[in-house]
């Protein structure tokens, strides 16, 4: 399973994001997902290195890539919601992880309008690995039962 990593990278980041997507990372591994812009929970990745035609075509390629998303969509990113948007578009599975006590400015991340979107607003940090998980474990079961049947 290839799994797309997002968070807001040029917006604005929420106070605990950049660790929940460094847990999220850490447990995709662990579960032995493929990790698609496995940059973003690089503490020391900054918009700006990259020319914008080269990032463009990185995600383009690795959301043709990706069988699912795991987002952090605490902060206000333009990208981050169009990433997550686009998987959706296309039926992909996306767990929207946003911190449970600063609740993302738009409701469509607490109330997603398609059933493959999971939100999980986190209180605790340590929640986020066990949220992954649970995840993972549930795009592995249907994915399973749909080549059953």
């Amino acid at each position: 399973m290839k799994v797309y990593l997002g968070r807001a990278v040029s917006g604005e980041l929420g106070p605990r994001s950049l660790e929940a997507i460094q847990l999220a990372h850490r447990a995709l591994k662990e579960y032995g997902a493929a990790i698609l812009a496995e940059r973003v929970a690089d503490p020391d990745y900054r918009p700006g290195f990259d020319r914008p035609e080269l990032i463009a075509e990185m995600m383009h390629r690795e959301l043709l890539e990706a069988d699912a998303g795991c987002m952090e969509m605490t902060g206000r990113s333009t990208g981050v919601g169009f990433e997550a948007g686009w998987l959706l578009g296309r039926g992909r599975p996306v767990l929207a992880l946003y911190d449970a006590d600063m609740p993302p400015a738009s409701a469509v991340v607490r109330f997603p309008p398609f059933d493959h979107c999971v939100p999980f607003g986190y209180h605790d940090l340590m929640e986020v690995g066990g949220a992954v998980t649970d995840f993972c474990r549930t795009i592995a079961a249907h994915a399973a039962y749909r080549a059953e049947g």
